[in-house]
């Protein structure tokens, strides 16, 4: 049985970790890896229980360091520049004040969490509170800095009384992950999880918020919904073809006018404004306010990216479109699905997966040169490197069209991938088949339903496909990915080092409940690693933890029968294997 020291409500644990889930899953829906993790942090406002509590326990967070938040965050609200600004209507008004102040302390304890030495390795956000119980609860998000820092962002937060702007795409999912964590809490005595959480539905709102922030502040403050505007712009087609063009928003003092419509084209109207896109080129765009398409323009000689205030809004295939700013992509939605652009695929991850999968029959800079030629394609391809490429093209023909093994030019490349189909090539980079349907079948478990029919396809023949083989997938805009993605190589003696380090600690009495949990999580990121031996003794000394911890547990609220919360367990993953470790001498 184990009893909460730091009590706020009987589902806060169930609550904390469905908020995790939710971010880790909304996060990684638009590509971003960060580790997320979840946080409440409940301050008591009636008497009986600990005056500051933190959800989860075992993370390592100090209920103590907030001691100074309540107070900073109310000094900051006397000092903050709307203080003292009035509302004619009183509930208006005491709302307003009240939300003011509410932020001032969340954003107390942010920087609290932000400047601690143990915990900066994350950047942290608080959102809005809800009184629960006896406790005012703070929802919150951590996310790996690191990684954090290196997605594509603006620097600029223009703000108002009212709102202010996001930077980024992942900055507006995180916010809307922590309000539907606040509207949850408030909705129920007993809030038990998020209402309302599907992840397709959080990046719609939070894609959708971002765009009209930025319209806000960069453009017209009555602009249009310009998320839902472009979707429709790019899936028109234009006289029976797919087209492309570039908008640009910004200031009048942004832009220079080449040629100025007398009827500006409303951005609501698709066809009208499908036909001006086809007006532009690279050196002149469509000119928007973020309302209304003024003329074809030209961004003014004066601009300087310093003051992020124009944007390019590039419609680049039937479906898809991105929004940029100084070369780079904020944002890029592919039918209706919005994420965050991703460096074109590395060469070194490239080379690694050739020299996993095939060895020294692997050329890796023969098919990195088709890689980048088929990239070059305008609707997308797949290259298909077999290890029995010849076996596998005739038992894909027809509809394959078998041709004799020989190297691809980058022009031959072009012609062959302009029709449907993979291309099937050796670990030499020899072509054996082109116009090559991929069969498999379907998975739960496998593909991404935001994703299109080749990227799916892929993974279902990757799943069944026999002998070694890297699909190399290249979306129409040029992106490239490789299947199977393989975790990076490990030494074991470094997953040993870290689970010998748990299970000591585990040892210990008393048990550093922080030291513990901190490597804890280490080894839960090398889940992948782990064999069933060095599970099973992971798990242990996760029992031996719960075990002492039940020790020193006192009851709240005079409760003696609270049930053990249970904890997941690592399990071995049958698809590792020696190739996923470096040898001991390997650097």
């Amino acid at each position: 049985m184990e009893i909460y020291d730091q009590f706020m409500w009987g589902h806060q644990l169930p609550f904390q970790f469905d908020l995790k889930s939710a971010a880790a899953e909304a996060l990684s829906s638009i590509g971003v890896s960060v580790a997320p993790t979840a946080v409440l942090i409940g301050f008591e406002e009636d008497p009986g229980g600990p005056p500051i509590c933190v959800e989860p326990e075992g993370l390592g967070i100090t209920p103590g360091i907030f001691a100074d938040s309540a107070s900073n965050g109310e000094a900051a609200y006397e000092a903050h520049e709307n203080r003292r600004m009035f509302m004619s209507n009183r509930v208006i008004h005491e709302q307003f004040h009240a939300n003011l102040l509410d932020k001032c302390r969340a954003d107390a304890i942010a920087e609290t969490m932000n400047s601690h030495p143990d915990h900066n390795s994350r950047r942290w956000f608080v959102g809005f509170s809800v009184r629960v119980g006896r406790y005012r609860v703070y929802p919150v998000l951590g996310v790996r800095r690191s990684k954090w820092d290196a997605l594509p962002t603006l620097t600029l937060r223009d703000r108002d009384h009212q709102t202010e702007m996001y930077l980024s795409l992942q900055e507006a999912v995180v916010w809307e992950l922590l309000h539907s964590a606040t509207f949850a809490l408030s909705i129920s005595d007993q809030p038990e999880g998020l209402r309302y959480n599907d992840r397709d539905e959080v990046i719609r709102r939070a894609s959708t918020a971002f765009l009209r922030k930025l319209v806000q502040f960069k453009g017209n403050y009555m602009g249009v919904d310009l998320n839902s505007a472009m979707n429709l712009v790019a899936a028109q087609p234009y006289e029976g073809r797919t087209g492309v063009g570039t908008m640009l928003m910004g200031t009048d003092k942004d832009y220079v006018l080449e040629l100025t419509f007398e009827n500006p084209i409303s951005l609501n109207q698709t066809r009208g404004l499908r036909k001006a896109l086809e007006m532009t080129d690279p050196q002149l765009h469509l000119v928007t306010n973020g309302k209304t398409a003024l003329g074809l323009g030209r961004l003014a000689d004066g601009y300087s990216s310093e003051f992020e205030s124009a944007f390019f809004l590039r419609v680049i295939g039937r479906g898809s479109w991105e929004l940029m700013h100084d070369d780079v992509a904020l944002l890029v939605v592919t039918d209706g699905h919005a994420s965050v652009p991703q460096d074109r695929l590395a060469r070194a991850t490239f080379d690694d997966a050739v020299g996993r999968l095939f060895g020294a029959a692997g050329d890796a800079e023969r098919l990195w040169d088709l890689a980048l030629a088929a990239s070059l394609q305008a609707h997308g391809t797949m290259l298909v490197v077999h290890a029995e490429a010849r076996a596998e093209a005739m038992r894909l023909s027809p509809p394959a069209m078998l041709v004799t093994p020989s190297p691809l030019t980058d022009l031959t490349l072009l012609a062959v991938s302009a029709i449907d189909g993979a291309i099937i090539v050796d670990p030499g980079g020899q072509c054996h088949a082109v116009g090559a349907i991929l069969d498999g079948r379907a998975v739960r478990e496998l593909g991404d339903a935001s994703r299109g029919a080749r990227f799916n396809s892929a993974h279902r023949y990757l799943a069944e496909a026999k002998g070694e083989c890297l699909i190399i997938i290249v979306s129409e805009d040029g992106m490239l990915n490789i299947i199977p993605d393989l975790p990076r190589r490990v030494k074991r003696s470094y997953v040993e080092g870290i689970l010998a380090t748990v299970e000591s600690l585990s040892h210990d009495r008393p048990i550093d409940f922080e030291a513990f949990h901190k490597r804890e999580e280490h080894l839960w990121s090398l889940e992948f690693y782990l064999t069933a031996d060095q599970c099973a003794r992971a798990n242990e000394s996760r029992e031996r933890v719960e075990q002492f911890r039940e020790t020193l547990a006192t009851s709240h609220d005079g409760l003696d029968d609270i049930p053990r919360i249970g904890y997941d367990l690592l399990e071995p993953n049958p698809n590792l294997n020696q190739s996923f470790f470096l040898r001991e001498s390997e650097l």
